[in-house]
């Protein structure tokens, strides 16, 4: 169902197309790390950022040391200026018919998964340094 949440995103940001110089808004770099209450980093999943300014989204992958750099038309590109909601959403497959490589870490509290129920938000700056660190708490 990815799909269908995804879907609209991409209407949407074809429809504001003409905003901004080359029809985009403009970005600024930002980054930073998921991690627990215990500091151990989430090893696994996606950040999505929400734009309150501009209904535009960054999105990155979270790494295995729970590092990240968001990106909104392109990879590593950043986020639009201002004040974003954020969730952490994870797609582990642990019913035993896969066999994992990776150690995936603790899993990641549901309520991270949806914009109104993760509790997470920050300010994205014009000029300062935009490294991030997300605290969350894990699955009981």
């Amino acid at each position: 169902m990815l799909y269908v949440r995804l879907l609209p995103l991409i209407v949407f940001a074809t429809v504001v197309a003409g905003c901004g110089e080359g029809g985009r808004h403009q970005t600024v770099p930002v980054s930073g790390i998921v991690v627990f209450p215990d500091g151990s980093p989430v090893r696994t999943g996606t950040i999505e950022f929400e734009s309150k300014t501009t209904d535009m989204t960054a999105s990155a992958r979270i790494s295995q040391n729970g590092r990240f750099v968001l990106g909104t038309y392109e990879p590593d590109d950043g986020a639009v200026v201002g004040f974003h909601r954020v969730m952490i959403l994870q797609m582990i497959i642990n019913d035993g018919t896969v066999e994992h490589t990776l150690d995936h870490g603790k899993l990641v509290d549901p309520k991270f998964s949806m914009f109104e129920s993760s509790g997470l938000a920050v300010t994205v700056h014009p000029t300062e340094k935009n490294d991030l660190r997300i605290e969350v708490t894990p699955a009981e």
